[in-house]
């Protein structure tokens, strides 16, 4: 089989990394729960316009930055904090050990998110990383899957034998179907609000790549 991963709040925390740099920009600003809900907010669960959270940052928060001094600070501080999950890093030995070819696929720049690769040590667990902002193609576009393929040597691969497996509808099942891969969606918790489910439904990362990796590959909540 063939994995490919999305990073944010599928590999890594980056929504828990956002909220506890959010608290303590806040807290140093001496702003209240409502600056903080409204910055929270503003981020999208990272899927907003920079520009547009950083536009709420500095007018909540009264930083002097101008908004592309105040796009690479709020960056900055989702490196210092962002994090592996748990145990998901022992998850794709797991499957390489195995014999399956990994890969990351991932939107963003490539300072940032190559940041967060290096911080959380994922390039030794996987055999590939495409970023969006390194091949100028984003998901859903399916051009990245195809160039993801072709890093794994598998530009001709079956794609019912490939996974696409990420926490959001709109970029990561959206590119998988458009793909023709099958697809796991990492929910967070969250129910599946729309028509055609994924494959492969679960909580967690960990718990997605054990039910697409099962004979059954079932769909659960």
């Amino acid at each position: 089989m063939i994995w490919l991963f999305d990073l944010d709040n599928t590999l890594v925390g980056r929504a828990e990394a956002f909220g506890a740099w959010a608290s303590a920009a806040v807290a140093d600003a001496r702003g209240d729960g409502d600056d903080l809900a409204a910055i929270v907010a503003a981020d999208e669960g990272g899927h907003g316009s920079k520009e547009a959270l950083a536009r709420v940052i500095v007018d909540r928060l009264g930083w002097d930055d101008d908004l592309p001094a105040a796009i690479e600070r709020f960056r900055a501080g989702i490196l210092e904090h962002v994090r592996a999950y748990e145990g998901v890093l022992f998850s794709l030995d797991v499957l390489r050990d195995a014999g399956h070819r990994v890969a990351v696929v991932t939107n963003g720049t490539s300072a940032q998110q190559r940041g967060k690769v290096a911080r959380c040590g994922i390039e030794p667990h996987v055999d590939a990383i495409v970023v969006s902002g390194e091949e100028g193609v984003a998901k859903p576009d399916p051009r990245i899957v195809e160039i993801a393929l072709e890093r794994l040597g598998a530009a001709d691969a079956d794609r019912r034998r490939v996974w696409m497996v990420g926490d959001a509808a709109h970029a990561d099942v959206a590119v998988g179907r458009a793909a023709g891969t099958r697809t796991a969606w990492v929910s967070h918790g969250q129910a599946w609000d729309g028509p055609d489910r994924p494959d492969v439904v679960a909580p967690t990362t960990r718990e997605a790549i054990a039910l697409a990796a099962s004979p059954q590959g079932a769909v659960v909540d």
